[in-house]
């Protein structure tokens, strides 16, 4: 009798546990606080993605999901067109591209944010541009925050 009494007070306490009456809700409170690393522009602005290769176009895409407007254009005349326009805040684009988006960017109402192909081409572009960006860096944090730096300079 005494053992019938054990086992019944021990199946009586596995089911008032609140810990066996959640153990299918577990899976899911495991993911509940899970965050997912979404960057967002605090400060959106137009940016003119100029260049002809896939990362470009990787870029673009990267930036308008943070939410800024951006544009992609791969030759000289559209880059031309569209700077005259005065309707982008900042330009991205290649450090070796720099002469076409100069000489488009006449009244440098753009900010010019070039992309060296790697460290030492970097050390020879920061002579003349206050930030520049290193294509073997590609997280778009470090883009974002250059173009947030930039707007925050320019007041927009």
């Amino acid at each position: 009798m005494q053992s019938r009494l054990k086992v019944l007070v021990a199946l009586m306490a596995m089911f008032a546990s609140s810990s066996t009456l959640a153990c299918g809700d577990s899976l899911y409170r495991v993911g509940q606080n899970v965050a997912y690393r979404v960057y967002t522009a605090p400060l959106p602005g137009n940016v003119l993605v100029y260049g002809h290769s896939e990362s470009a176009q990787q870029l673009a895409a990267a930036l308008a999901d943070a939410g800024h407007g951006v544009r992609v254009v791969d030759n000289q005349v559209e880059l031309s067109n569209v700077l005259a326009r005065g309707e982008y805040d900042v330009v991205i684009a290649p450090y070796n591209d720099r002469a076409a988006v100069e000489v488009s960017n006449t009244a440098a109402r753009t900010d010019f944010l070039p992309v060296a192909l790697n460290k030492s081409e970097a050390e020879i572009a920061q002579r003349d541009y206050a930030k520049v960006m290193v294509a073997d860096r590609h997280e778009i944090k470090h883009y974002l925050r250059a173009i947030h730096e930039s707007l925050k300079r320019s007041g927009t």
